[in-house]
């Protein structure tokens, strides 16, 4: 366990040694994650947006108007259970004083409240995306509350669920490749940056290897700096991303916009340096294999 240890320690020494060398590389890997990662903030708010206004159906539910108001009312609890983005509820007066709300000018619907002509309705919102599946799913939603006891009719807007069935396919086929090709370009860029940085040590790398040290005993130091520069180069770029969110974050939260910049989530915001340390042990191993042959 002595060589390892003293090996670990030796790619972490290694990191002291040509400073400017190392801060400049350092800045890059940063600088070019935090950029992949600014254009990866504004993806996944851009998708968030987008999809809370897009992948959401409406259903109008409306009861009998004679139907036991306590009855609906249990069926409101009911609903409340299922996998559902939310449910708003109207007892006939208060479907009443809605309608007489939407009007410009003061209504006196008080002489309508003894013989109150609208229903019990609800309003319930279901996603597409996720665990509730696919359009199929919105179909068998509409027919499980129409087979409530005492449901009349259910309405949605056909548009809406168009609209719905074409964004998922869009954020499917689009937001995930895009990712992707982002990861790619950051990973070449940091790539070659370290390999560029490693490269300067080749002499050091021939004259291990003309003494006869091993492959392992050679490499693990330099894969040791590599990975190290890559994790710092994430955290910074990450810590970075933070501040940058944090000033931004209520920049469009204003009428009629009210949209609050997200920052990214855990998962993503641990990939970032875990994914740069795995560049940067890659990098490390591809710029010092061709020396050792």
């Amino acid at each position: 366990m002595r060589i390892p240890a003293r090996l670990f320690l030796q790619g972490l020494a290694n990191l002291g040694r040509n400073r400017w060398a190392q801060f400049f590389t350092l800045s890059t890997v940063a600088f070019t994650s935090f950029m992949a990662g600014m254009f990866l903030l504004v993806l996944y708010n851009v998708n968030l947006t987008a999809r809370s206004t897009q992948d959401d159906i409406q259903f109008q539910v409306y009861w009998e108007q004679d139907h036991p108001l306590q009855e609906v009312q249990e069926q409101w609890s009911e609903i409340k259970s299922w996998e559902i983005g939310g449910i708003i509820t109207f007892t006939p007066e208060e479907a009443l004083h809605a309608l007489a709300g939407s009007f410009s000018t003061d209504m006196d619907v008080d002489y309508l409240s003894r013989e109150n002509p609208l229903p019990a309705t609800a309003l319930v919102e279901f996603s597409l995306d996720g665990k509730n599946g696919g359009p199929d799913r919105a179909q068998e939603m509409r027919i499980k509350l129409l087979d409530l006891p005492g449901v009349e009719r259910v309405s949605y807007n056909p548009v809406q669920l168009d609209l719905a069935r074409t964004w998922v396919r869009v954020s499917r086929g689009i937001f995930w490749p895009m990712i992707g090709l982002m990861l790619l370009i950051t990973g070449l860029v940091v790539a070659n940056t370290l390999k560029l940085n490693h490269m300067q040590r080749k002499e050091e790398v021939e004259i291990l290897a003309l003494v006869g040290a091993s492959s392992g005993y050679i490499q693990f130091p330099l894969l040791v700096s590599g990975a190290m520069q890559g994790f710092m180069g994430g955290v910074i770029s990450v810590g970075m991303l933070k501040v940058l969110h944090l000033t931004l974050e209520d920049v469009l939260f204003f009428p009629p916009l009210w949209i609050r910049i997200e920052f990214l989530p855990l998962s993503y915001t641990l990939a970032i340096p875990g994914i740069l340390t795995l560049v940067g042990i890659l990098s490390s191993f591809l710029a010092v294999r061709g020396r050792l042959r």
